[in-house]
């Protein structure tokens, strides 16, 4: 009897193990997007003095140790805005949310100071790239000759009073790969994530027609704009894994991939109308 009861014991072991070898918990990402354009997350602050570069540290701590309290582990960055980034770069200038005017000096690498701040709260940093949009005429004028509409204007589109990069030109691949890989081997950076990694919105008519004409390759129109999109995701992924394997990439797509006989969304979605082929 003893020894069947050892045999019973063993055997319920036996299933036991195993189902608490998966009842552990996983590693949960607890996000939140921090955004910088316009200043609308952060900085309230123009940075133009001593005083005031302090006030814009202690501001975004602030937001940290909120957000570590509410138990965030991992914040998306606003690191690349609309052809501009936080951060001092060889490619884009810095951001007017800094300081007040495009191209402003804050005097302190934002960027490498919110990194060490979030380490320090254990939390990982991503670095958020906006990707295809560059700004209305406005911010584009602003840009100066440091634009990309200037410095590369035949990758770059107008569309409706706003600037986009070409998706269909290869040579778009490259520059946002080159932002990338200033950032990840310049950067102790967790991630790279990217945002607006589409076409417009609505936009059938987006003004493409020579580069579709160029590069086509007898494709569907369609379906040649999701293959782009996908292409530059793919390059921008392998530039990052390159540099540094361990860091992350990571991407918001909208949030429908396609309508649904059942559930339409009156024509807003990821795959017919701005061309995102998330599931690619």
């Amino acid at each position: 009897m003893y020894n069947r009861l050892i045999t019973i014991y063993i055997v319920i072991l036996g299933f036991i193990i195993p189902l608490s070898g998966y009842a552990q918990p996983k590693y949960e990402i607890r996000a939140t997007w921090l955004t910088t354009l316009g200043g609308l997350d952060w900085p309230s602050h123009k940075a133009t003095s001593a005083k005031t570069i302090e006030l814009q540290k202690q501001e975004l701590c602030k937001t940290l140790d909120a957000l570590k309290r509410a138990n965030f582990n991992t914040v998306l960055f606003q690191t690349r805005l609309r052809g501009d980034v936080i951060y001092p770069s060889a490619i884009e200038q810095f951001t007017e949310s800094l300081t007040g005017h495009e191209g402003g000096n804050p005097n302190y690498d934002p960027l490498k100071f919110a990194i060490e701040e979030c380490h320090r709260r254990g939390m990982e940093l991503h670095a958020w790239i906006v990707t295809i949009p560059i700004g209305n005429t406005r911010q584009v004028k602003l840009l100066g000759k440091k634009s990309v509409t200037r410095k590369q204007p035949s990758i770059c589109k107008l569309y409706k009073g706003t600037w986009y990069l070409d998706p269909g030109n290869p040579q778009t691949d490259n520059y946002l790969a080159s932002i990338v890989r200033e950032i990840v081997s310049r950067y102790d950076i967790d991630g790279i994530h990217l945002d607006y990694i589409r076409y417009p919105e609505r936009a059938s008519d987006f003004p493409d027609q020579s580069t579709y004409r160029k590069y086509g390759k007898k494709e569907s129109l369609q379906q040649w704009r999701r293959n782009n999109i996908t292409r530059i995701v793919r390059r921008i992924y392998t530039e990052t894994k390159s540099v540094k394997p361990w860091v992350k990439v990571s991407s918001s797509p909208v949030g429908k991939y396609n309508d649904t006989k059942r559930y339409p969304s009156r024509g807003w979605n990821a795959y017919e109308v701005v061309y995102q082929d998330a599931l690619q």
